[in-house]
């Protein structure tokens, strides 16, 4: 269970790191994925991410299929 439980956590947490890679800073000037909008964005797909994977968790504990 502790085995799955971390490769969980260690999915989640290199999903995030990918998605801050790929929305992060254009360039220093400005615009493009640089601007508040795509911040907002961004941080709105890392957390309907992270909701997502806890759902899923709860979800898959639910059904036995996480051992416990």
């Amino acid at each position: 269970m502790e085995k799955i439980r971390m490769t969980l956590t260690l999915l989640t947490m290199d999903v995030i790191g990918r998605l801050g890679a790929r929305l992060g800073p254009v360039d220093d000037r400005g615009g493009g994925r640089n601007t508040d909008e795509g911040f907002h964005i961004s941080g709105g797909a890392i957390v309907a991410g992270a909701i997502a994977a806890g759902v899923g968790a709860f979800i898959a504990r639910k059904l036995g299929a996480l051992g416990e």
